[in-house]
Formats: structure tokens, C-alpha cells, sequence
């Protein structure tokens, strides 16, 4: 039996009847989280080159650009430019089980297939679950090798994610999805080099995209080679290579508890690389004893993160507002001089201010190999020789161990999504919040649009 069908058969054997309610409630969060990163996200200058690369003027579509100023694109266009625009602020959820996003490039696609076709919230959270479970599943029997190699799991695992969601709203059968899995193995792509560029958030905007493009074409009979992940020339052997990966590990504990669960879903509280947010988090709490550090009585600040999250966060001198957000130097000297992550603080007219341009050079960062790849630590040295130093192990975000609760989030959906919707924002959580499985989805979504619509 290939991989890619009992993949499939796992994928359609989740039903939103039998799944714990937690895991239905954490669906709306998600949704709600990921519409509102994306309205934030949605000024982003290359999303105005996107959308006119693909025409979306002068061929409109039915499925709602969010904040987007009342454009309508085809479903395969809006999950592009939705996927994008979920991610360009590097805010939205994470996975460590997947050491990414999970909801980005999935949530554009049910809510955009639920929109085009007239489908309830019921149908778009099972394909949600769905959707994270297959992407994460996959994850536990490929990283660590598959991060360290320098794939972007959010965008080489998210396409899974994005067909097996876009396979349940489109009712695929078993051998339909099964082609779908094998066409998304072939759709896979996105590099690290590639970290602290739009190319990123473009990575999982094709990672929606493309997951539509493989459901719709294996539903209209294009054919796939069912053995197209453990073929020599497949994905486990190319993407990881021989020894690497586990597949067993990926198709084993179906009947166990659901990924979104356990480890679960956790909820990004600073807009920058999850890899830093230790650090941050370290930083806060010399903060939190001391008082704000003013810039120039630092002599010197010095920070310890695992090696595989400096790897692509050691920027000592960040060139945008974007890069700066993979900065572990900026964000911990940003962290203890002003006390808080903001999105304002990634403009890039204004990320770099004279005070931090002079401490950045006495900031340095290192690397740990300690078994808790999570631990971040942060020493400063005042110029009066003071000296503090505090640590701590933020696993991406915040989740069920430290989970933010519906207020909480309701305040970072807000400040996300004012700027596009206004007072309307909190209404518009509050509808994700109370979805039930017969809601219709498209009047709701229909209210994305923004300023300017």
C-alpha cells in the first residue's frame, strides 16, 4: 500500500462529530487568529505586486481578499494572496511538533473554498483539523533533519496540509485524495535562504495555493504515482534523504489525541520569528525586575539560544523592518529598552532609531546545544557595572501550557484587524468565536475586505 493512500485514509477518517469540542474551539481561535494577522499583513507593499502579476482586476473572482480594499479573486488567486498576506508579519500561529506555521497556509484555503462553494463553519474546521493534522504528522517523522537542512516546513508541509484540507471541503474520495497527496509532492518548495524577504510569506501563499491546485486537478482526473513519497526520487529521499525520516512515526497514533491538542496549537504574542521569542521572553523578565534599560548606559547585552534557532536569527545588523524580525540581536535589545514586540516596531521607515543603531554593535549572540531546544538566555552589562541576567523556554508561543486566553486574543485580533475594520474588528471576533457547525461562513468572510471597500 503506498504512503500517500494511507495518508489519505487517515486524513478522511477525521470527523468533526467525533472530535473533542476543545479541538473545535481551538479551529475558531485559529481561524479568528489567522483572518486577523492577515488584515495586518494585507498593506504590505508586495501584495500589491502580487496582485497585479496575477490580473486579479481584470479577472475578479468570488472569494474575498482580506483587507484587501473589496478586491474578489478566484480561489486559487485569493488563497495565494490570503496565504501571503497570513504570514507576511511572521504573527501567526506555530506548531513545534511541525517547527512552523500551521494555520497559515490552511485557514485561507477552507475559508476560501467554504466561500466559493457555500459551505458551513461545520465543513471548514473539520478540513482544518484535518489539514494540521497531515502537516504536523508528517513533521514527526521528518524534522529535525528536514529544518536543519534548510527546508521552510511551514511551506514544504504546509502544501500537505493545504490539499488534504482543500481534498475535505471538496469531498474527495480515498483515490482522488490519495492523487492529490501525490500531485502536492511535486508542489513543495521553500527554502530558508530565503528568511527575513516577502519570499517567505510568498512561500506559504503558494503552499494554499498550490494544495487547491493538486484537490481540484485530481477531482477532474489528473493521475500522480501513488509511490511519490517513498520513491528514491520522492520526497522522503530528497527532501530528508535515506535515514533521515521515519515514516512509520508519521502513520502511527491516528487514534490517539489530536496534534491540535497535544502539543497543540500556540498563539504568537510578539510579531517576529518564533526562534527569538525566548530571548524576548528573557529579556521581558529582566524588565519586569529592573525597569526599562535605557540604550546608552548598556555596555553590553550577550544572548544563548539553541544552534538551531540562531542559525537563521543571528542578523547583527538588520537591513528592513523585515529582516529585523530575525533578529536576535534587535529584538532583545528592542525588548529590554522599550519593555514590548509591536508590529509598529518592523516599519521600516522608522525599525532602526539612532538609540538601538549604536547598542547593536555591543550585542552579540550565541549558540547552546542544551537538550531543551528552547531555552534562550540573556545577559546585560550596564556601563556602571551592574549586571542581569534572566533565562526562558517559549516553545514558539503561547499554547496549552501557557495558553492565551479568548480575551487575550481578542485584544491581538483587535489590534491587528483595526486598521482595516474599524469598530467593527470585535464583532468580527466575536462571530468567529460563536461559529457552530450549520453557520454559514460567506456573510461573515464577506466583511474582510477592509478600508476602501
Amino acid at each position: 500500500m503506498s504512503f500517500a493512500r494511507e495518508l489519505s485514509r487517515r486524513a478522511l477518517a477525521i470527523n468533526l462529530d467525533t472530535v473533542p469540542a476543545e479541538a473545535v474551539h481551538i479551529g475558531r481561535r485559529a481561524f479568528a487568529d489567522t483572518v486577523g494577522v492577515a488584515l495586518a499583513g494585507a498593506d504590505a507593499p508586495y501584495l500589491d505586486a502580487l496582485e497585479a502579476t496575477l490580473e486579479i482586476g481584470a479577472a475578479p473572482g468570488q472569494v474575498t481578499l482580506w483587507g484587501r480594499g473589496g478586491s474578489r479573486a478566484s480561489v486559487l488567486h485569493a488563497a495565494l494572496v490570503n496565504g501571503t498576506a497570513a504570514h507576511a508579519l511572521d504573527f501567526d500561529d506555530c506548531s513545534t511538533t511541525m517547527g512552523g506555521h500551521p494555520s497559515a497556509p490552511v485557514v485561507p484555503v477552507v475559508l476560501g473554498l467554504a466561500e466559493a462553494y457555500g459551505a458551513t463553519a461545520g465543513k471548514a474546521l473539520e478540513a482544518w483539523i484535518t489539514g494540521v493534522e497531515v502537516e504536523t504528522r508528517l513533521a514527526r517523522g521528518l524534522l529535525p533533519h528536514h529544518y536543519e537542512k534548510g527546508w521552510h516546513p511551514t511551506a514544504t508541509l504546509g502544501v500537505f496540509g493545504a490539499t488534504a484540507a482543500a481534498g475535505r471541503m471538496l469531498d474527495l474520495t480515498e483515490d482522488q485524495m490519495t492523487t492529490a497527496l501525490a500531485v502536492a509532492v511535486s508542489m513543495g518548495s521553500g527554502l530558508k535562504s530565503n528568511f527575513g524577504t516577502p519570499v517567505k510569506p510568498l512561500h506559504v501563499g503558494q503552499a494554499a495555493h498550490n494544495g487547491i491546485m493538486a484537490a481540484m486537478v485530481s477531482q477532474r482526473g489528473m493521475t500522480a504515482n501513488p509511490d511519490a513519497f517513498e520513491h528514491n526520487y520522492g520526497f522522503f529521499n530528497l527532501f530528508n534523504g535515506a535515514g533521515t525520516y521515519d515514516a512509520d512515526a508519521i502513520l502511527s497514533g491516528w487514534d490517539g489525541p489530536l496534534e491540535v491538542l497535544t502539543p497543540g496549537i500556540a498563539i504568537k504574542q510578539h510579531p517576529c520569528c518564533g526562534s527569538a521569542h525566548s530571548a524576548i521572553d528573557a529579556a521581558l523578565r529582566i524588565v519586569a525586575r529592573e525597569g526599562l534599560l535605557p540604550a546608552d548606559q548598556i555596555a553590553r547585552i550577550e544572548t544563548r539560544t539553541h544552534d538551531r534557532r540562531l542559525a537563521h536569527t543571528n542578523r547583527p545588523a538588520p537591513r528592513s523592518g523585515l529582516d529585523a524580525k530575525f533578529s536576535v540581536q534587535f529584538l532583545t535589545a528592542k525588548a529590554l529598552t522599550t519593555g514590548q514586540i509591536r508590529l509598529a516596531d518592523f516599519d521600516d521607515a522608522r525599525f532602526m532609531t539612532v538609540d538601538l543603531a549604536a547598542l547593536l554593535p555591543h550585542v552579540t549572540a550565541s549558540g547552546h546545544h542544551e537538550a531543551n531546544a528552547y531555552l534562550g538566555e540573556v545577559r546585560v552589562v550596564m556601563k556602571d557595572g551592574r549586571e542581569f541576567s534572566a533565562s526562558a523556554s517559549t516553545n514558539f508561543g503561547r499554547g496549552p501550557l501557557n495558553p492565551m486566553s479568548d480575551a487575550e486574543l481578542g485584544a491581538k485580533f483587535t489590534d491587528c484587524a483595526g486598521a482595516q475594520l474599524g469598530a467593527a474588528a470585535a464583532g468580527v471576533y466575536a462571530d468567529f468565536l460563536a461559529l457552530q457547525a450549520d453557520s454559514p461562513l460567506g456573510p461573515l468572510l464577506a466583511r474582510l475586505s477592509g478600508k476602501g471597500a
